[in-house]
This record gives C-alpha cells, sequence and structure tokens, in this order.
C-alpha cells in the first residue's frame, strides 16, 4: 500500500536478556470443562491477559501486539495482524505505569529478544512505554500513522497479503461491525480497511487498485458505510464480487455475518457489543478456534432478537457450540449467558418454527417470497419490510401465487440496499427473518473525466446526451462538501460537457451525474494536478512560544487566518503573526511542547505554498553541570538521556583559552556528552565557555534535537 503522509514506525531490537518472572493471573481460564466458560479480571487489561494466558497455554510466544484499551480506532486492524503473527492482544493505557499488568505479562511470556508490535503512535502508547520495552531486552515494532486511517494502512502493509486476496471494508468511525467480523477477517487472513461514512481514503484506493481482491464484504448499513462508497470500490476494483452485510443496526448485521460464515461453529465467543476492549482482546484466541464472536448489550434483560434468532438456527440444526465469555458480568451478564445456553442446550422457550420464507427475485419494484408450506390467505399486513435503518418500508401489494407457496410483494426499494423481511400470522411460527438484497441496476450511461485544471475539467458522457445543465451534475469536494458548478456546455452532441468550476491544485473531488430517464455508472474522481508552488516557506528557530517562517519570494500582508498549524490532525492555535522586513519573514507566536513535531502551511487567494513543513521544537533538555575533566577533555551533565552516538564536532565552540582549541570529538552516553580538545586547557585559563549550535544530539525520549545553549566552566 502506497503511502504519502509521514507515520512513525521504528523497528528497533536491543541486547536480549532474560527474565524469569511469575504472573499471578486473575482468572483461571484452563481448557473448557462445563457449559460456558468465561475469561475475565477486574478490568481489561487483566481480562486481556486473562485470555493470553489460554491463547499461548502457558508457552512463552515470540510475538506481542500491544494495542490501546481506551482508544478503537488504531486497535481495530489489530486482530489479522495478531493472528499472522501468532500473537496475542494486549491492552495498555497510555503510560506503562498505568497498565503493569500488562507489562508484566510481556515480561513473563514474550521470549527474550521478542518482537512487541506496538499499534497506534506515540500519542496512543507513549514513547517512554516504548523505551520500557527496550529496556528489557525487547524488539519493537511500531506501526502508528497520523490517524485511524494511516495506522490501518501501515498494518495492512505489513501483512503483504497476495494479490487478490478478499478484504473487509469497515467503518473507521464506530467498532462495532469491525468487531464482529475480526475473528473471521483474523482466521481468513483477511485484511480489514477502515473507510470514512461517504469515501475511501486514499490509500485504501491504492490497496485496491493494485491488489484487486476476489471478493469485497462491506460491513454495515447504508448509514454507516454510504452507497458512495460501495460504487466507489466498484471503480477501483471492477472484477471483485461485493456484497454488503448491512442490517437495521449493530447486531443484524452481525446475524448477517454469523449467518453466512458461520453455519455450525463449535465454539462462539460472547462479549459486550457497545465496548470494544475485550471483543479485540478475544479476536485472536477465537480466530484460532475458528469462531465467531457475539456482541450483546449487558443494559438489556434479554439478547438482541437477531442474535438470539441466530442461536435458534443453531439449535434447529443440531448445532451445540461450547460458549466462552470475553469479560466480567459488567460485560456480558450471567442472565444473558443462562439465555444463550438454555437457547442452546434446552432449547429455551421457543418452539419448532412451522413456516419457513426465502426470497427470490429482488428488484427495485419488489420481490418474491417463498412460504413452505404454503399459506393461501396471507396479506400486506402479515409481512413487515425494514430498511438498513430499521425503518418501515410499505408493502403496496401481496399477491398469493401457487395457492400460497408463494407471494409477489411490491414496494418501492433502492438498488445496491439490503432489507429486511418478516412474517407474522395467528396459528404459524415463522423462521427467522431473511435479508432481501436489491442488486445494482446495469447502468445506461458511462461518466469519464479528462483535462482537469484548477479552472474545471471535462467529462466524456457515453452514450451521448445532448441537454444536459448544471442541475444534472453534482460535485463534492474530499469532504463531502458541495462545490458550485457555473456552467456545463456540451460538446460534440452532447458527448462531452466543458463543466466549469473553482478547484484547488492537488485536491480530489467526486463527480455524479442524475438524469431522468438515465441510469449512471458509478462516481468519478476529479483528481486536480497540483501546481508548482509560487512560494517556498523555510523553517527557523522553532521554540515553545513559536517560530520563524521565510517566505520566497517575499509576500507582505498574511495574518494568522493565513497559516494552518497542525499537531498531528488537530489544529494549533496561532496567536499572532507578525513581519517587519516586507513579508520576507514571519514570526509565528503560539504555546508549543518541547521536544514535538508540528507542520505549517500557508494559504491565500492566488498563491500555491507547496507541502506542509515540519515545525520540531527542541528538547527540553539542559545543562545541569560541566566540569573539564582533564586539560583534553570537557564532560557536559545534560537533564535528560541523549541519543547521537557521535555528534557533530562543528556545533561546539570553546571561548575564554588563551589559545583557542577546536572540538575534534563528540561522545553520547546516557546523560553525558564528552568534548575532546584539539588543543590543552592550561592552568591559567581560569573560565572556559563552552557553546552548542543545535546540530547532532537529540533527546531519546522524543527524538528531538537539543537546544542552543552556552555555559561557562570553571578550571579548579
Amino acid at each position: 500500500m502506497k503511502r504519502k503522509t509521514k507515520v512513525l514506525m521504528s523497528l528497533v531490537c536491543m541486547v536480549s536478556l532474560i527474565f524469569s518472572f511469575s504472573l499471578v493471573a486473575v482468572a483461571s481460564p484452563g481448557k473448557w470443562k462445563s457449559a460456558s466458560h468465561r475469561f475475565f479480571g477486574h478490568d481489561r487489561f487483566q481480562t486481556s491477559t486473562s485470555i493470553a494466558s489460554e491463547l499461548d497455554d502457558g508457552q512463552q510466544v515470540q510475538n506481542i501486539v500491544l494495542a490501546s484499551a481506551y482508544n478503537f480506532p488504531d486497535a481495530l486492524s489489530a486482530s489479522t495482524l495478531a493472528y499472522q503473527l501468532k500473537a496475542p492482544i494486549i491492552l495498555v493505557s497510555p503510560g506503562y505505569k498505568d497498565s503493569m499488568i500488562s507489562y508484566n505479562f510481556v515480561k513473563d511470556h514474550l521470549v527474550a529478544g521478542g518482537t512487541v508490535t506496538i499499534v497506534g503512535g506515540t500519542g496512543i502508547i507513549s514513547k517512554k512505554s516504548e523505551q520500557w520495552l527496550l529496556d528489557n531486552g525487547f524488539c519493537v515494532n511500531r506501526l502508528g500513522g497520523k490517524d485511524r486511517f494511516d495506522t490501518n494502512a501501515l498494518i495492512v502493509n505489513q501483512l503483504n497479503v497476495p494479490q487478490g486476496t478478499p478484504v473487509i471494508i469497515a467503518s473507521g468511525t464506530d467498532f462495532p461491525d469491525a468487531l464482529g467480523i475480526s475473528s473471521l477477517a483474523a482466521s481468513k487472513g483477511w485484511p480489514i480497511l477502515l473507510s470514512n461514512p461517504s469515501y475511501l481514503t486514499q490509500s485504501v484506493q491504492n490497496f485496491l487498485v493494485s491488489d484487486q481482491p476476489t471478493d469485497v464484504y462491506v460491513v454495515g448499513g447504508e448509514g454507516i458505510i454510504h452507497n458512495g462508497v460501495y460504487n466507489q470500490i466498484a471503480t477501483l476494483s471492477p472484477n471483485s464480487k461485493i456484497q454488503r452485510l448491512g442490517g437495521y443496526d449493530r447486531f443484524e448485521t452481525l446475524s448477517l455475518i454469523l449467518n453466512k460464515f458461520y453455519p455450525s461453529p463449535t465454539q462462539i465467543y460472547v462479549a459486550n457489543g457497545f465496548d470494544f476492549a475485550d471483543a479485540l482482546s478475544g479476536s485472536t484466541l477465537a480466530a484460532t478456534n475458528n469462531a465467531p464472536i457475539l456482541l450483546v448489550d449487558p443494559k438489556s434483560n434479554n439478547l438482541p432478537r437477531s442474535i438470539y434468532d441466530y442461536l435458534i438456527t443453531l439449535r434447529n440444526n443440531n448445532v451445540h457450540p461450547q460458549v466462552n465469555v470475553l469479560g466480567g458480568e459488567a460485560a456480558v451478564p450471567q442472565r444473558l449467558l443462562d439465555q444463550i445456553n438454555d437457547i442452546l442446550q434446552n432449547g429455551g422457550e421457543t418452539t419448532t418454527p412451522s413456516e419457513t420464507l426465502t426470497v427470490s427475485n429482488p428488484s427495485t419494484a419488489g420481490f418474491t417470497v417463498g412460504v413452505s408450506p404454503a399459506i393461501n390467505n396471507m396479506t400486506v399486513n402479515d409481512f413487515t419490510l425494514l430498511d438498513s435503518w430499521g425503518n418501515p418500508v410499505t408493502i403496496t401489494s401481496a399477491t398469493a401465487l401457487n395457492g400460497g407457496a408463494a407471494y409477489a410483494l411490491n414496494a418501492s426499494l433502492n438498488a445496491g440496499q439490503t432489507y429486511t423481511l418478516r412474517a407474522a400470522k395467528t396459528g404459524y411460527t415463522f423462521a427467522t427473518a431473511q435479508y432481501v438484497v436489491v442488486p445494482l441496476t446495469t447502468p445506461s450511461e458511462t461518466l469519464t473525466v479528462s483535462n482537469p485544471s484548477t479552472a474545471g475539467f471535462t467529462v466524456g458522457v457515453s452514450p451521448a446526451i445532448n441537454n444536459m445543465t448544471v442541475n444534472d451534475f453534482t460535485l463534492l469536494d474530499s469532504w463531502g462538501n458541495p462545490v458550485t458548478i457555473t456552467s456545463a456546455t456540451a460538446l460534440n452532441g452532447g458527448a462531452a460537457y466543458a463543466l466549469n468550476a473553482s478547484l484547488n491544485a492537488g485536491q480530489t473531488y467526486i463527480l455524479r451525474a442524475a438524469k431522468t430517464g438515465y441510469t449512471f455508472a458509478t462516481a468519478q474522481y476529479v483528481v486536480v494536478p497540483s501546481t508548482t508552488p509560487s512560494e517556498t516557506l523555510t523553517v527557523r528557530e522553532p521554540s515553545t512560544t513559536g517560530f520563524t517562517v521565510e517566505m520566497n519570494p517575499a509576500l507582505n500582508g498574511l495574518n494568522v487566518s493565513d497559516f494552518i498549524l497542525l499537531d498531528d490532525s488537530t489544529h494549533v492555535t496561532i496567536s499572532s503573526v507578525s513581519t517587519t522586513n516586507g513579508g520576507m519573514t514571519y514570526q509565528i507566536a503560539a504555546t508549543l511542547s518541547a521536544g514535538h513535531t508540528y507542520t505549517v502551511t500557508a494559504t491565500k487567494s492566488g498563491y500555491y505554498f507547496g507541502t506542509f513543513k515540519n515545525v520540531v521544537v527542541p528538547s527540553a533538555a539542559t545543562v545541569s553541570s560541566a566540569v573539564i575533566s582533564d586539560s583534553r577533555h570537557i564532560a557536559l551533565t545534560m537533564s535528560n538521556v541523549l541519543t547521537g552516538s557521535i555528534g557533530d564536532p562543528t556545533a561546539f565552540t570553546v571561548a575564554g583559552v588563551a589559545s583557542v582549541p577546536s572540538v575534534t570529538n563528540v561522545a553520547v552516553s546516557g546523560t553525558t556528552v564528552t568534548l575532546t580538545l584539539s588543543s590543552a586547557i592550561v592552568s591559567t585559563d581560569a573560565f572556559v565557555t563552552v557553546s552548542y549550535a543545535k546540530t547532532g544530539i537529540y533527546d531519546l525520549t522524543n527524538g528531538a534535537p537539543v537546544a542552543n545553549f552556552s555555559i561557562l566552566v570553571g578550571n579548579e
């Protein structure tokens, strides 16, 4: 997967050390010996280690995956990677001291020199946590991007699946749908690609184009992942078989997954459907046993109807899986577990259905439902049809066929949508709900985009339509906001149209068309090429109070609103902007953190400033003491642990000496910087001044350069 954004990815391996610790387990996982088994702890950290203990079966492992216990987006993609690495997923807090049980598990269960894969950036799992792992002799591989989608791209890239491997498209803004399919994805080695509700990120687009998966499963209803994404996939990977698994809520979406992929499991895992932590921890264990994860509502007195229906189907098919629970009673109450066991073991309070429904011939005008055995007197009032949001859809007529063995149901449906059909009639018991998947219609018109620029573009229409206007086209920016098309001029008898609109260089737009009597193919993407920057920005003198931006050529009149300062993807407030030399340089005032990296650019109508520039704020490291250790060496003690095994000698100057020496070598060890001088300091030199110009020495904690400093050293 190709990426254009800067990411955090480090692979560091230190000297192997051997540790011997004993872990006091909160739960005693063992092997299943009863109707159900619960993996739990006092909190999500202990629950994750309890699950992991079952997975490794008391043996040390080569790999462990660390994921955030509180931030679901980065963690969502981890299940397939963990299964590929044969690694448990251990949940941690941002700082290691708040989840020491998790880190102690790593020390006790990971082989000396083993690898810890951290999922997420340093804002999710801190640099100090990474250093703790390194200090304890483990290798660390961090997969952390600037946002959840960037991290997802790194994980998918790490999987390195063969071309044609099926993929799953799931929401990157909510967790239930991705969690519901996580164990399936892991066991089959299918990547989970995270999507925005209305568009695919560039990295996902690149992956689909290059890998051309045989199957694409879109998980979630149209309210979770819009049809525009569905259509976008069809454009990017035209030979893929695309299927939406989307119900009216998280539980019905899950039931579609369960019925399709798990008709006869030997085990099932039950987890909280309103918190991601326990299900994520258990996804690798479930995958190892080729088992699904069933989600429940811990605040409800009953199982979700769609999950209940799935369990009834298992029972009716004489499938009685072992039941495992992920989490304590607050996550999965005993009353819900009792209901599950009652259904699977005793049949619950239900009776065997007397009627079975089947759906065929779905279209935008309706569908046919088979009823077996036949019932001859059903009406529209005996059927309930819901859209993917759970809203009722009117059935306008129900016509009996073959003496009630089937009914032709008429309703106004949307192409590409999934609907839910149920039936109820006094004296009859109907089996579980059926799903009506309306196929996409064959388009009568195809659009193509050419000659994009900041002033507009040309769209080809095949076959030609001669009377289209601006009202027949819809143009959206990459955030889904409408963009005004100012004119649409027909070319070659309507075989093409010149569309005028004010567009930004380097941006991607989405074009759709709609006209009565015509069916248009999927949306087209308008990629406006970047132009050569008219202005070049250079960042100088960053500090915790701001920085200077050089502008070439000079551009006067910029103010606070013309600059964009970001910390990852979050805007940082700029308190003031000033220039004293006609726009050659600007002093940007903002509150920044030592050792942190920001990005800055500028925007101004009529000018193009190119890509964002990094603002690397120096480390907060200071000189705490300095001594002349002998006539040719000066030792500086810093407040922070440093890196840069050999610093840049030219960054140091020595003054106040009769015969001014140069610095020939710089050695860095922990907090000590030792300078080697070209000539000796004599006893008559009472004081020596050492100055540093910010080159070659960095703070080990955050990788930021050490700031300029100057210190007076006494010659005693």
